[in-house]
């Protein structure tokens, strides 16, 4: 299979020089890296105005899309980060008005949506973040199953698509058919709602959770503090989404976020299946582990596929190694990466999908600066050539001292 780096010209770059891409094609499909609304120095464009910053984004997806050959209504899968720090009653308004220019891109049936409020992007004034994977040449077949929960309005998006053997699970919540929220403040009764309606995409696609190869989980925690109640909190969401795995499960990322595009929703999961008897499970000697048991997975290689989960800077037990070090996180990181990588036959040259958690509570061009330093680490192991990339500011992690997960999608063409 033959890869295609995908660098349009007269598109934004970054701060600082980095090997990343803004896409790869990889046969039928293409990887968009997290689009933003920046100039050829990494510098915001469209301060403060949302509609502004999603149109420049939508566009830079546009040229990345035609380079490699596919348009809007290729797009199977998006995501779309936002940073919203107005007042509560003010929040369906941002989401208006950043909705209102995505809506010009798409078409119903349109692609899978998972949208998260993050606590920051890379570059002070940026608002969103918008990453994409589209099918290009290929059947493929909308999933929508009965009686599924909808979004309130005319949203033009999809909960699943099926492309060969992949099927893409848009981000789920707790809610009804009309979009209210189910289990307000109940942690357990959404995050059971959600893995119960991710589990109803899948089978409608011919599926089952034991294809799951890979989830993301994002969760709000209200008013949480440092300390144990962090962990706490994750492992009671926890215990509730493990009655819908059996061992071996797929590999997952879990972060805290900011906030959810429902008012009160706690939790919302998406994820990618592949129905693939051949799968290989990927747990390599010398790795982390969680802090109880859980039937999670390192990462999975299909075919010439390697999805490698959410890795963390931790122990065998769950504990947090060099708490409050970026640098030092971030390499120990890469170094549990490169295990999964390798047990699947992989190297960081075969990645070309990398998202990058992390988290710092600072302000202002503190946040460039805690952004660059984590990125000089990862220009340590990153190949040039280097992966379509999406990098965002959460509120935290499952434990304590945490300050990033990274996870990665790799394709094997040699």
């Amino acid at each position: 299979m033959t890869k295609l780096r995908l660098m349009p010209k007269g598109h934004w770059d970054w701060s600082i020089p980095v090997p990343l891409s803004q896409g790869w094609k990889t046969g039928n499909l293409v990887f968009v890296g997290g689009q933003i609304s920046a100039d050829a120095k990494g510098r915001t464009i469209d301060a403060g105005d949302v509609a502004a910053q999603t149109r420049n984004v939508m566009e830079f997806i546009r040229k990345v899309l035609d380079e490699a050959g596919a348009n809007f209504s290729d797009v199977v899968k998006i995501n779309t980060y936002y940073c919203y720090d107005g007042p509560e009653d003010g929040l369906t308004a941002f989401l208006g008005e950043l909705n209102a220019v995505r809506r010009e891109y798409f078409t119903a049936p349109g692609p899978v949506t998972t949208d998260v409020g993050v606590t920051g992007l890379a570059y002070e004034g940026l608002l969103l973040e918008i990453d994409a994977v589209a099918a290009v040449g290929v059947e493929k077949q909308h999933i929508a199953p009965a009686d599924h929960w909808n979004w309130r309005g005319s949203e033009p998006y999809s909960h699943g698509w099926r492309v060969g053997d992949i099927v893409f699970v848009g981000g789920q919540i707790s809610a009804y058919a009309n979009g209210a929220l189910v289990g307000p403040g109940d942690i357990g009764v959404q995050t059971a709602n959600v893995f119960g309606n991710v589990q109803s995409v899948l089978r409608a696609a011919g599926a089952e959770m034991s294809d799951l190869l890979r989830f993301n989980t994002c969760y709000r925690q209200p008013d949480a503090q440092d300390g144990a109640e962090v962990t706490e909190y994750w492992e009671k969401m926890t215990e509730v989404r493990m009655r819908y795995f059996t061992t071996p499960a797929a590999s997952g990322t879990g972060v805290r976020v900011k906030g959810l595009p429902i008012p009160g929703a706690l939790i919302q999961a998406e994820g990618i299946a592949v129905i693939d008897p051949n799968k290989q499970r990927l747990m390599p000697e010398g790795r982390w582990d969680w802090s109880i048991p859980v039937p999670f997975s390192q990462g999975w290689k299909t075919g010439n596929v390697v999805f490698c989960g959410g890795q963390i800077s931790s122990d065998e037990k769950g504990r947090t190694v060099d708490a409050g070090d970026i640098a030092a996180q971030t390499r120990n990181v890469f170094e549990f990466i490169k295990k999964v990588l390798d047990e699947g036959g992989a190297d960081l040259s075969d990645v070309v999908k990398l998202n990058t958690y992390y988290h710092f509570k600072g302000a202002g061009s503190d946040i460039t600066d805690f952004w660059e330093e984590m990125t000089k680490v990862r220009l340590e192991y990153l190949p040039d050539p280097g992966p379509a990339a999406t990098a965002v500011r959460v509120e935290g992690f499952a434990y304590e001292g945490l300050l990033i997960e990274i996870e990665a999608i790799a394709v094997i063409d040699r």
